[in-house]
């Protein structure tokens, strides 16, 4: 108040000198203008009130209603399953990432030699990199399964039933099995050894098999 040459005292002068006490200020209190009060009469005796804002009731009556606000809604969608991209509108399609693909890939510019400096290949992004123990075991296992030895099938089939690290190769072995019931569908020993494959997959507690149970079908 002194330093600011006030003679009233505000509710900031209050705080600031708890602050300097190092004390809690006080909340709930503001240091606004102060309230214009009219006077009226009512049986003889003045009443004073606030003064507001005259409002029109048929302006407020006339007045369009406004929008109904939407409720509060969630909603979640998996953006990848085991490594796989589901196809549902929320995820791009591989049109759209095609067509975003060559969007970024950079121009032609022809310096005034007439030599291109376009030296860059744009190259589709890998899904997966298997390690080499993987690869080996994909293609042992693929090559076991439709084997003559009864025996080595078994150990092939009994492999993809307990197996726990198969995660990674679930969407090969969808492929291989896809392509091989393709081609051979008149084979019936082929057909039986995939028909096997699948049942050793979906006996695989460590899998989620669900995304792949429609191309199973």
């Amino acid at each position: 108040m002194r330093h600011s040459k006030r003679s009233k005292l505000t509710v900031d002068d209050i705080n600031a000198a708890l602050r300097v006490k190092n004390v809690e200020p006080l909340y709930g209190y503001g240091c606004g203008d102060a309230s214009k009060f009219r006077r009226t009469t009512v049986n003889n005796q003045n009443v004073y009130y606030t003064e507001d804002e005259e409002v029109d009731f048929d302006t407020i009556l006339n007045r369009p209603l406004p929008k109904i606000p939407l409720d509060v809604t969630f909603t979640a969608h998996w953006l990848a399953i085991e490594g796989v991209q589901p196809a549902i509108p929320q995820n791009p399609t591989p049109s759209d990432a095609k067509t975003d693909l060559l969007s970024k890939k950079p121009k032609i510019q022809n310096t005034s030699n007439g030599i291109s400096t376009d030296q860059v290949d744009v190259k589709p992004l890998v899904k997966h990199i298997l390690s080499k123990e993987l690869q080996m075991y994909f293609e042992r296992i693929t090559d076991a399964i439709v084997s003559e030895d009864e025996r080595l099938r078994s150990q092939a089939f009994e492999s993809l039933r307990s197996d726990p690290g198969l995660h990674q190769l679930l969407p090969y072995f969808v492929q291989h099995i896809q392509k091989k019931v393709i081609q051979n569908h008149k084979n019936l020993d082929v057909l039986d050894a995939m028909l096997s494959t699948v049942y050793s997959i979906l006996n695989n507690e460590h899998l989620f098999v669900e995304p792949y149970v429609s191309l199973k079908i």
